[in-house]
């Protein structure tokens, strides 16, 4: 009998040992100050291009996998989805501006964060139509793949209002 206690408590024990437990990654205020920093340059990026109308330099980030899902005003789409309905924005399109108002990010691990960005926007259109872009809002899942920040996961929500022309505005 003690040989079969011994044998059980000896088994117990290997199998508790071989357990993984994954300790839950404590981020410091320094691997957050960093991870924002290099996201924030991601987030720019695509930003500065999209208002400078380069579509090639905008999309660049995004993640080319079939996890990817984006979510616009409640149309959903997945990778290929996403680029087509851009480049067809991006080629309607003459000239845009945001406005950040706030950018929140969570970070779940050291290369997985997500960031909010709130704020505001104006387009031009090809054809002069002019809209206010008012809120916007997007939140966007990056992960760091091979040292460079990516989107595998973006949400995006507009109130998009024509801007009248002014009909007593004399040229």
């Amino acid at each position: 009998m003690k040989k079969l206690t011994l044998t059980i408590l000896t088994l117990a024990t290997l199998l508790l040992a071989s357990c993984d437990t994954k300790k839950i990654e404590v981020l410091s205020d320094q691997d957050k100050a960093t991870i924002k920093t290099e996201v924030e340059v991601v987030i720019n990026q695509i930003i500065e291009n999209s208002e400078a109308g380069n579509f090639e330099k905008a999309t660049e980030p995004y993640l080319n996998s079939p996890e990817f899902i984006a979510i616009s005003n409640g149309v959903v789409a997945n990778y290929t989805g996403y680029i087509k309905s851009n480049k067809e924005y991006f080629g309607a399109v003459a000239h845009q501006k945001y406005n950040e108002t706030n950018i929140l990010f969570t970070y779940i691990d050291k290369k997985n964060v997500i960031m909010t960005y709130i704020g505001t926007g104006h387009a031009t259109f090809k054809d002069k139509q002019q809209f206010k872009i008012d809120p916007f809002a997007a939140t966007l899942v990056f992960k760091k793949i091979d040292d460079s920040w990516k989107v595998t996961y973006s949400n995006e929500f507009a109130t998009i209002t024509p801007i009248a022309e002014d009909s007593t505005n004399t040229k």
